[in-house]
């Protein structure tokens, strides 16, 4: 249960069975909290991802809210635009030029 809701946990793990990601699908089948580990020299550390407020951008839902919480954090992050596939210039992409020996 999450929010009162059934949800579908799909769980992935590493070559030695470690948890590594769980995946909280909700009924409509959208990702509504995403919980991964990530391995530091005192342990396991998790970050855990609750999408919600998703709104329909190109035929595909996109959540327009997100909570990252950490051991020693808590971030609310809100989309208010979303555009797919915008065009950009291939120049942002080229390589930078060397950067001179003073």
């Amino acid at each position: 249960m999450l929010n009162d809701e059934e949800v579908i946990v799909v769980q992935g793990i590493d070559d030695d069975r470690q948890p590594i990601a769980n995946l909280y699908f909700a009924p409509s089948g959208l990702l509504v909290r995403l919980v991964r580990w990530t391995l530091t020299p005192v342990g396991f550390v998790p970050t855990q991802i609750d999408y919600s407020s998703f709104r329909d951008v190109a035929g595909v839902k996109v959540p327009f809210h997100r909570t990252v919480s950490q051991t020693f954090m808590q971030m609310n992050v809100e989309l208010t635009d979303v555009q797919p596939n915008v065009p950009l210039d291939a120049a942002k992409f080229a390589q930078p030029a060397p950067v001179r020996a003073r």
